[in-house]
């Protein structure tokens, strides 16, 4: 059976299409091990500029000092973001006994899926109903508890293309909007992103007790 066309593929996130002097520098670059920063030096000075463009993009607070690196694709992305989520649960609550679980809409990407079954993370999917395509902020905030690592938000949602409300659902589990970390990627003319008529992007959210919350509640059953 031959491949099918990728031009076609409307249910990947993948870039399938690309300009001609886009494809011409990538030929040239091939060869380069971009792991070795030392041997290309240059490329790896791309690479910062690149960092330092998104988070200025993003309005970070000192965009030439902010942390970030390529990889790979999208999937890759998540998979470091979900495991710096996980990390950070982990330092956090050194001796729980407690298992770590995501909290996410049906709708979201398959490698968020991934991410919990190669991390050992108990993923939390809200289903849809009805009209509603997308995770709202009720249905994110009854999934989460003290050993929820973060929740996953769309801004264009796999199923019609909505935004997922991604400030109501920071308001209802006491989210700082520096806590909110943006990944996004164009769609290469695919769908209502790529024809310009909007923007697709993905959120995580880190989710974390307030000591004086955990403590009042467990005044509250003792008592």
């Amino acid at each position: 059976m031959l491949d099918g066309s990728a031009r076609l593929n409307l249910a990947t996130f993948v870039t399938t299409w690309m300009e001609p002097q886009a494809r011409t520098l990538m030929a040239e670059c091939v060869e380069k091990n971009m792991i070795d920063k030392d041997e290309y030096p240059q490329t790896a000075e791309l690479e910062r500029r690149c960092v330092a463009i998104l988070a200025d993009l993003w309005n970070a607070p000192d965009p030439t000092r902010a942390t970030g690196c390529s990889t790979t694709g999208s999937s890759e992305a998540c998979m470091l973001a979900g495991l710096a989520l996980r990390r950070r649960w982990a330092a956090r609550q050194p001796e729980t006994n407690g298992h770590p679980n995501l909290v996410m809409g049906a709708n979201v990407q398959v490698c968020w899926e991934k991410f919990c079954r190669y991390w050992d993370v108990e993923p939390r999917i809200v289903p849809m109903q009805g009209d509603r395509f997308h995770l709202d902020a009720a249905h994110a905030a009854a999934r989460c508890d003290e050993n929820t690592i973060g929740v996953v938000t769309i801004l264009g949602s796999t199923f019609d293309g909505s935004y997922e409300p991604v400030e109501e659902i920071a308001a209802a589990l006491d989210v700082a909007a520096g806590q909110v970390n943006v990944k996004a990627k164009t769609a290469e003319r695919l769908g209502f992103a790529g024809r310009g008529e909007g923007i697709a992007a993905e959120a995580v959210v880190l989710v974390e007790a307030r000591a004086d919350t955990v403590r009042g509640e467990a005044g509250g059953s003792g008592a």
